[in-house]
C-alpha cells in the first residue's frame, strides 16, 4: 500500500534564524534522512520551494482561476512530500517517524501528515 506524507513547517519560523543556523538544521535533516531512507520503503522524497512560489487551480463558473499561493490560513506550510509503501498504516508510522519532520525542529512546527493512497 502507498502513503502520499507531507511535511509541514512554519517558514515564517524557519527564514527568520540565520543562514547559518538554517544551514545546520538542513544538514541534520539530511543526516537523518540516511535511517530513514535505509527502510527501502521510500519511493519518491523532494523538498519545495517556499509557498510564495506556489500558484492554486480551482474551478470558478466553469473554468480554471489561477491564484498565489499559499492557499490557506495557516501558520505551517507544506515543505517537502514523500511517498512510501508499507504493508499498512502502522508500519507506515514507523518508517515516517524516522523522518526528521518527526524528530526535529518543533520549533520551526515541522511534523508530517500520512495519507493511505487510495
Amino acid at each position: 500500500m502507498k502513503f502520499l506524507c507531507l511535511g509541514y513547517l512554519n517558514e515564517e519560523a524557519f527564514s527568520a534564524e540565520p543562514e547559518e543556523k538554517r544551514a545546520a538544521i538542513l544538514k541534520e535533516c539530511l543526516e537523518q534522512c540516511i535511517p530513514f531512507r535505509a527502510t527501502g520503503k521510500v519511493r519518491d522524497e523532494e523538498m519545495v520551494q517556499a509557498s510564495h512560489a506556489s500558484k492554486c487551480v480551482r474551478p470558478k463558473h466553469g473554468r480554471p482561476t489561477i491564484t498565489d499561493g499559499p492557499f490557506i490560513e495557516t501558520k505551517e506550510q507544506i515543505g517537502a512530500f514523500f511517498v512510501i509503501e508499507a504493508d499498512n498504516i502502522d508500519e507506515a508510522i514507523a518508517v515516517v517517524s524516522l523522518h526528521p519532520g518527526a524528530l526535529m525542529g518543533e520549533e520551526y512546527g515541522f511534523g508530517i501528515e500520512i495519507h493511505p493512497f487510495q
